[in-house]
């Protein structure tokens, strides 16, 4: 899957996080996937579950982050959706 700046800053917008930072937001985001792209599955599955108590902390907040990111399934080839139902299920528990 392809993500472009366009993209990244819609997502940024559906999270809250647009508006006169959405460039900056953009750019955390596109910095956090490159740091992850070298990354092991075991390694990415520790950086998910420290990630996920934090998410944890803002119920109302999580809610919308797993939405979002549900929402992008339709865009996503049968493999990365499978993923992506592992790692819900993962945050979700």
């Amino acid at each position: 899957m392809s993500i472009d700046d366009r993209m990244l800053m819609d997502l940024a917008n559906q999270l809250g996080l647009g508006g006169k930072q959405s460039k900056n937001t953009s750019n955390m985001i596109s910095q956090t996937a490159e740091n992850f792209s070298g990354k092991s599955d075991d390694q990415l599955l520790q950086e998910i579950l420290k990630l996920k108590q934090v998410l944890k902390k803002d119920r109302k907040a999580f809610d919308k982050q797993m939405d979002m990111i549900k929402s992008l399934k339709p865009m996503m080839t049968p493999e990365q959706r499978k993923k992506l139902e592992s790692l819900l299920k993962l945050l979700e528990e």
